[in-house]
């Protein structure tokens, strides 16, 4: 296997967290040729897979190690192969991939109809779960239509144990025994996968950080839909960016490429399209001809292009619950600060995720922002809208969006509120702060389950939203979970550990960092003493 050294990848000397210099510049070796990155937390688990390596090619001095490091062949595949994580299992992250298979692919279907083989690519495959997961689905539905699958991994042994389908009850766990039965035969402690579904995989060797691999001559082009999954949080942003890229020019112009939870997000590295679904965020190629056309509710998924344009949409109800009183107002303070405050947020707090309004705002824009700051919201309210209706520059809009929902909000308006957010969040799906508002309305109209996911969502935009914890934790408690809600105070615990005690947190209305700690440490005390929310 030949692995080409990417003209992008920056080299960083990494020792702090090695023993041996020789397992440091292995690592520095590893990101030239491959891309991977470890910084110092990384550091000892790394130094234990090249260690695991030596015992695999029976080499004992770690000299020894980079000496056969340093040339292509089979030390090389070793030591990267226990360099990068290639535990999977069947079946993970279950509800994106049926989102793909009852959605997005009959999409395609749709659009092209069976012209040609629906051709899908599982880049990172590890030893091929993911791959033939995505195989099982389509033979379960009785997909019609030829499907070619590639599954590539840099790592040759992964990608011989792939071929052979041969697998413990550890990589199956979670799935079900039925399943199980119909596409495996059981083997003592081992699980022989149906040939069936074996034939309808390819696994090849590849390198992700190599220059060349989406040209058609290497069979990675014109895919209809790229898994890449939980790959890129081992790379640095720049090396994100080229792989992105490149992922993204091997897709059909209609394709997707899909990542995992952890991986960064695309949007503010390389063009592309995002599209924000309940699993995650899914991408498309810029510039393309034909409109992204799903059967999924609009609540479900929702699309925003490179370069959004401010559009009136219709309104989308959010607030389905008939009784809920007008009288109850999300008031400006921030609920953690209310003597009487319940465990559960009742108030959407002003921003301070950033400025309210970028210093380029226009005049009414200011105006607002100044009406808002006194609590003159239905001036707020009215300044807002006006400006939105002259469809100001995307900062801009998303801005005066926040502060139309506050001041509508804050005078009692919530089933109002509720349909502003939907309407901006139509135009501004990517927004950490839109989606943690949503949460906060569906709560105060009692669906819980709605509200924990869309704080979710404000998360996976931005891990370190403070605020969107501490109000997953309090949805959370309500609905019975301790056990998570006591993760996510933690999370708030852990975020602001290392912050000024008087700094202010985002979006809580420069509520201090010490008070916020405090309140997280109650919900964490008052849930240990065996509290829920009724």
């Amino acid at each position: 296997m030949t692995i080409r050294t990417a003209k992008a990848a920056p080299t960083r000397r990494a020792t702090s967290g090695f023993s041996n210099p020789a397992f440091a510049r292995i690592g520095e070796l590893a990101q030239l040729h491959a891309g991977l990155v470890f910084p110092p937390n990384r550091q000892p688990s790394a130094e234990a897979g090249m260690r695991r390596a030596m015992s695999a090619l029976r080499i004992g001095e770690p000299d020894a190690l980079l000496r056969a490091f340093q040339t292509p062949g089979d030390a090389r595949d070793a030591v990267l192969a226990e360099l990068t994580v290639g535990e999977s299992y069947f079946f993970r992250d279950e509800a994106q991939l049926e989102l793909l298979t009852s959605d997005i692919i009959p999409a395609r279907l749709e659009s092209h109809g069976a012209s040609r083989p629906l051709r899908i690519w599982s880049a990172g495959s590890a030893s091929g779960e993911e791959a033939y997961t995505l195989a099982i689905m389509l033979r379960e539905q009785k997909w019609p239509h030829p499907a070619r699958i590639l599954g590539t991994d840099i790592a040759l042994p992964r990608l011989a144990a792939a071929r052979r389908g041969r697998y413990t009850r550890w990589a199956l766990r979670g799935v079900s025994s039925e399943r199980i039965a119909r596409w495996f035969a059981h083997d003592s402690a081992q699980y022989d996968l149906d040939p069936s579904v074996r034939k309808m995989v390819e696994f090849r060797p590849l390198n992700l950080v190599a220059d060349d691999y989406a040209t058609p001559e290497r069979g990675a082009g014109g895919f209809d839909l790229v898994l890449c999954r939980n790959v890129m949080i081992y790379f640095e942003l720049e090396m994100v960016a080229h792989i992105a890229r490149g992922l993204l020019d091997s897709l059909a112009p209609d394709g997707w490429l899909v990542l995992g939870a952890s991986d960064p997000m695309l949007v503010h590295l390389v063009p592309c399209e995002a599209v924000m679904t309940e699993s995650g965020v899914a991408y498309r190629r810029p510039g393309r001809t034909h409109p992204t056309v799903l059967t999924v509710p609009a609540r479900a998924l929702h699309a925003v292009a490179h370069e959004p344009v401010l559009h009136v949409l219709p309104a989308v109800l959010v607030d389905r619950t008939p009784s809920l009183s007008s009288e109850l107002a999300l008031r400006l303070a921030s609920p953690v600060l209310a003597q009487d405050a319940s465990p559960l947020a009742d108030a959407i707090a002003p921003s301070s995720h950033g400025e309210l309004l970028p210093p380029r705002a226009d005049e009414e824009s200011e105006h607002a922002r100044a009406a808002y700051a006194i609590a003159d919201y239905p001036a707020a309210e009215a300044m807002a809208i006006a400006a939105l209706a002259k469809a100001p520059v995307e900062d801009v809009a998303l801005a005066l969006w926040i502060v139309a929902i506050r001041s509508v909000a804050n005078q009692g308006r919530l089933n109002e509120a509720g349909e502003l957010c939907a309407r901006s969040l139509e135009l501004h799906p990517l927004s950490a702060e839109l989606q943690y508002l949503h949460a906060t309305l569906l709560t105060e109209a009692g669906w819980f389950s709605d509200a924990a996911a869309a704080s979710r969502r404000a998360i996976y935009l931005d891990r370190a939203f403070v605020m969107a914890h501490l109000l997953l934790g309090d949805v959370l408690a309500r609905t019975g979970d301790p056990a998570a809600a006591r993760i996510a105070f933690a999370n708030v615990l852990h975020l602001l550990a290392n912050t000024e005690a008087d700094a202010a947190a985002a979006a809580a209305d420069g509520v201090p960092v010490a008070r916020l700690r405090q309140v997280a440490e109650l919900r964490l005390r008052t849930l240990a003493a065996g509290w829920r929310h009724e």
